[in-house]
């Protein structure tokens, strides 16, 4: 939660725009961690999660105008941030499918077992789409569940440190995150008593 003396995102949003570079560098300042720890876990490299936190500062410097309310900063960065991360994974995927593909089809040419080869590959590309689907789905939820999906499950805040940084009552924290997860259940197809 941003201190008492520090401007509200809103203010930092107008001041970018209305020239005041600063501004946003207090933007970035103040959800860097965030966006830097949702880009790590999902790459689960260092470089790469950097590059994408950068990109995503970029995009959102640009599109700053596009944004309708100011004080949706956070869900606004968190979600070109998590677009980014599932673009970075798509790119990933195909490269490794390829490389992973060729060599086992490869080998397994040269030893006569290609048909066995093929049921581990098979399972593995369905727990990678599996993982993209869950993304995707979270990050299809509406700004107030996405947000507090990514401060809880993300950036391992606790119920009342979500409602202290986003200044809602601890009791509203943990329904939106109640129905977030079953809106998540729903989309999937999960039981309720998978999470």
């Amino acid at each position: 939660m941003a201190a008492q003396h520090d401007p509200p995102d809103e203010v930092l949003v107008e001041r970018t725009l209305n020239g005041d570079k600063e501004a946003f560098g207090l933007l970035a300042e103040r959800y860097f961690r965030m966006i830097s720890v949702l880009a790590y876990q999902k790459t689960g490299h260092r470089s790469d999660a950097e590059d994408i936190v950068q990109e995503a500062f970029v995009r959102a410097f640009r599109a700053l105008p596009s944004l309708r309310e100011g004080r949706k900063f956070a869900s606004w960065i968190y979600n070109i941030t998590l677009k980014l991360c599932i673009d970075w994974g798509r790119r990933r995927e195909r490269r490794d499918d390829t490389i992973l593909l060729d060599e086992q089809a490869m080998s397994a040419s040269r030893s006569g077992r290609l048909s066995r080869v093929q049921e581990p590959v098979g399972a593995e590309l369905e727990m990678v789409e599996e993982h993209a689907r869950v993304i995707d789905t979270v990050g299809s939820l509406p700004d107030k569940y996405r947000v507090v999906m990514t401060l809880r499950y993300v950036e391992k805040m606790s119920y009342k440190e979500i409602a202290q940084h986003l200044g809602e009552p601890t009791g509203t924290i943990a329904n939106r995150l109640h129905r977030a997860m079953k809106m998540v259940q729903d989309k999937l197809g999960t039981p309720e008593s998978a999470s």
